[in-house]
């Protein structure tokens, strides 16, 4: 898409020039010719660039300049001024009123090429980095919503309406596919809260079999030119769908569903950082569905065992005290002596081990267990045997079960050595664990990924992330950081208290959140003032505040190009000073060899015709010797090529002939 660049001048023959030169290097360009239309028609389509004259009727270009910039939506936008009025107050009054760079009239068309070359470069640089960063903002949004609650169909519907706005498509579903590959149900869409486990053919649907078969994203920008759609093109033609894009849910090697967006315009905007983005939201979808499946399951079989607990409960009430209660126990019990053969071993203990009692009698406990767990064991034991209880500590049966248990031993009171190992099945809540630890191992890449610093902090100020290039900004690492330093520490004095400040209020872009970013200090870990821009968001689960995060850009390089502009700025005015000098010089020593030569000529006339010793022939002598004098100060003016002075009577500053003239190295 080519820029747009808007040229508001009076001067017809202008207007037509710079249009000229500027669409033969590529750019769409539009002109108006006076302020007010300037402002209608940046109002009806935002340009990339404005090329403004300061002086024309209605509205003058220091007007439009004000109005501009005190609109949001074109604060950012690159101004730059035509004026024949050079002076420096004048441009310092149009820098002053927001504009970002100046060509002085008359101009030259390939000055003026270049600047909006520049200028355009820079706007596409601006517009990059916000686009980042509105990137990390939204994935690191989805990702919350995906990790803090379990309420699957809500945040499904949530993370598709997001991401249909930030890829700008018409509607996002998310499509989970059985695993006979046959058949799919659309679990959420961005445009209807109301669609919960719709079933679908997979067979009518050729891109969703494609992504299955191969597993890799599928973006066809026009279905229509696309042989793949040919099956089922007259039930596409009713939908009206143009565009498709399809990225992979993937539960290690298995495709167990797709996010899928669909738009009525051809997707030509999607590059690589709308194909990295969609497949991140797909990576965080299918860890979130597997969780919420885990947790599902794990939930009904902690409510059964909350039950069969309950109905032990209410027995041991009326019935014997010991026996009975092992019998009974949800988990498995066993009596063991210091060396951990069996003496008993309840019922429960019985299923879980798949150990009939009377083989299990005698055997010893370690012996059940993988051979690397049973030292684990020998430590319970001993750490009991001291009088404590040992554990729980996981250990892993033996043989060719995959079970994970919670152990805990006790010694029996009045017993010498005799001891109680109590035994719960954890494999389900550990596996969850390790998808939990995924997750976060996800979430925490995301945030090492980001350009842009990410730090994180709990409600006292205590730093829980700080991201690698958090590291990188300032000079730290986070192992030194988190837990250990208070987040004051990076801020000058106060600073701290005027961020938190700005997130409790309304000004900054909501209660809550401070966006957009805003210029802020920080101090590095040498004590060095940084400037950064800062946007920054207090983190809720379930309503309830838990964290801070802030997102913090390094200006650095961007204000040492804002100070190579200003210096080549300084060196342009230095060059057309010169250049002014050097004219006048020349005119001046034009003008005053005339009077000079007659003077001298004069001078010389009046001593021929006038006798050696009248006191008039020495007049004439002085006349003439003077004249000369001043006519080698007019050669020195007429070689001008620099502007250099010197000190005068006063401390005054005068322009020094010998060092400026082209003759410098004469004597003065």
């Amino acid at each position: 898409m080519k820029p747009y660049i808007l040229v508001v001048d009076d001067e017809q023959l202008i207007r037509d020039l710079l249009m000229r030169a500027l669409a033969e290097h590529g750019y769409e360009v539009a002109a108006v010719g006076d302020g007010e239309a300037a402002l209608a028609a940046i109002e009806f389509r935002r340009p990339d660039l404005v090329l403004l004259d300061l002086m024309m009727p209605k509205l003058d270009g220091f007007d439009v300049l004000r109005a501009l910039r005190s609109d949001p939506h074109t604060i950012g936008l690159q101004v730059i001024v035509l004026t024949a009025r050079a002076s420096q107050e004048i441009l310092q009054e149009a820098l002053a009123d927001g504009a970002d760079d100046f060509i002085s009239k008359p101009f030259h068309l390939g000055e003026v090429v270049a600047r909006v070359r520049a200028h355009i470069r820079i706007t596409e640089y601006a517009q990059a980095l916000e686009s980042k960063r509105n990137d990390v903002l939204s994935l690191l949004d989805i990702s919350q919503r995906l990790a803090s609650r379990l309420d699957l169909r809500q945040i499904l519907h949530d993370v598709t309406t997001l991401v249909a706005g930030v890829l700008k498509t018409d509607r996002c579903s998310v499509v989970l596919v059985e695993e006979d590959g046959r058949t799919g149900r659309v679990v959420a869409t961005s445009d209807d809260t109301g669609v919960t486990d719709r079933l679908i053919s997979v067979d009518g649907y050729p891109e969703i079999q494609r992504v299955l078969e191969t597993r890799e994203p599928l973006i066809i920008a026009d279905i229509s030119a696309d042989p793949l759609f040919d099956p089922v093109m007259d039930r596409l033609a009713q939908l009206d769908v143009r565009s498709v894009a399809l990225f992979p849910l993937m539960d290690g090697q298995r495709c167990t569903g797709v996010l899928f967006l669909r738009s009525v315009r051809p997707l030509a905007q999607f590059g690589d950082r709308e194909r990295h983005f969609g497949q991140i939201v797909a990576n965080a979808t299918s860890i979130a569905v597997s969780n919420a499946r885990h947790f599902s399951q794990i939930k009904e079989e902690s409510d059964r065992a909350s039950q069969a607990k309950a109905v032990v409960e209410q027995r041991l009430r009326i019935v014997q005290k010991y026996e009975d209660f092992f019998e009974n126990s949800a988990d498995g019990m066993f009596i063991t002596d210091g060396a951990g053969g069996i003496h008993f071993m309840n019922r429960q203990a019985d299923r879980m081990f798949a150990l009939p009692r009377p083989l299990g009698i005698g055997l010893s406990f370690g012996d059940l267990l993988v051979e690397g767990d049973r030292p684990s064991l020998d430590a319970l034991i001993e750490q009991a045997r001291a009088g404590d209880v040992a554990g729980p500590a996981d250990v892993q049966l033996g043989g060719a079960s995959d079970l994970v248990l919670s152990v805990s031993v006790a010694r029996l009171p009045g017993e010498s050595d005799s001891y109680s190992i109590t035994v719960r099945d954890v494999t389900a809540e550990r596996a969850l664990a390790r998808e939990l630890a995924r997750t976060r191992d996800f979430l925490q890449s995301l945030v090492d990924a980001s350009n842009d610093a990410v730090v994180a902090t709990d409600l006292e100020g205590n730093i829980l992330v700080f991201s690698k290039a958090a590291e990188r900004l300032f000079g730290i690492s986070a192992d030194k950081v988190v837990g250990k330093i208070h987040v004051t520490h990076f801020y000058p004095e106060g600073g701290a208290a005027e961020t938190m400040a700005a997130l409790r209020g309304a000004e900054q872009g909501g209660e809550g959140r401070i966006f957009p970013p805003v210029r802020r200090d920080v101090i590095d870990a040498e004590g060095n003032m940084l400037p950064v821009m800062l946007a920054a968001s207090i983190v809720r689960v379930e309503g309830k505040e838990v964290a801070t995060v802030g997102l913090l850009q390094d200006l650095r390089d961007r204000i040492k190009m804002e100070n190579r502009l200003h210096q080549t700025q300084e060196k342009l005015l230095q060059s057309e000073r010169q250049a002014v000098l050097a004219e006048l010089a020349g005119t001046a020593a034009h003008e005053l060899n005339q009077p000079l030569t007659s003077i001298m000529g004069y001078a010389e006339l009046l001593k021929r015709r006038i006798a050696a010793e009248d006191a008039n022939h020495k007049a004439a002598d002085t006349i003439q010797r003077e004249a000369q004098r001043m006519a080698d100060i007019v050669r020195k003016i007429g070689r001008i090529t620099k502007y250099e002075t010197k000190t005068y009577v006063g401390n005054a500053r005068i322009i020094d002939l010998a060092a400026s003239s082209a003759d410098g190295s004469e004597n003065s």
